[in-house]
């Protein structure tokens, strides 16, 4: 495949591991982000706003659970760079749980 940025002869699956990780993550927390306001205006337009208090509570909840992101990112890269050495399919439901 012809490629216009200079790098005819790199294959498309050689995509820097951090690469793909960061821009994961990053499009995590902006669906995390925006799910988050939506929840906080829900609660404010149902007559039951949340504190100052609750919605740090909740962001920080938020924020312990997506820490864990990166890791669990890099260990799906490293089964698919493993099954991929293999000649095994590295993609499919049983590999994104």
């Amino acid at each position: 495949m012809s490629s216009t940025n200079g790098n005819a002869d790199r294959d498309e699956r050689d995509v820097p591991t951090e690469s793909v990780e960061a821009t994961a993550r990053d499009a995590a927390a902006r669906c995390l982000a925006r799910a988050l306001v939506c929840a906080f205006d829900a609660c404010d337009e149902s007559g039951i706003p949340l504190s100052q208090l609750q919605r740090v509570a909740i962001l920080e909840a938020v924020l312990c659970e997506f820490d864990g992101l990166r890791e669990h990112l890099s260990s799906l890269a490293t089964v698919s760079r493993i099954l991929g050495e293999f000649g095994l399919p590295a993609s499919g439901p049983l590999y994104l749980a």
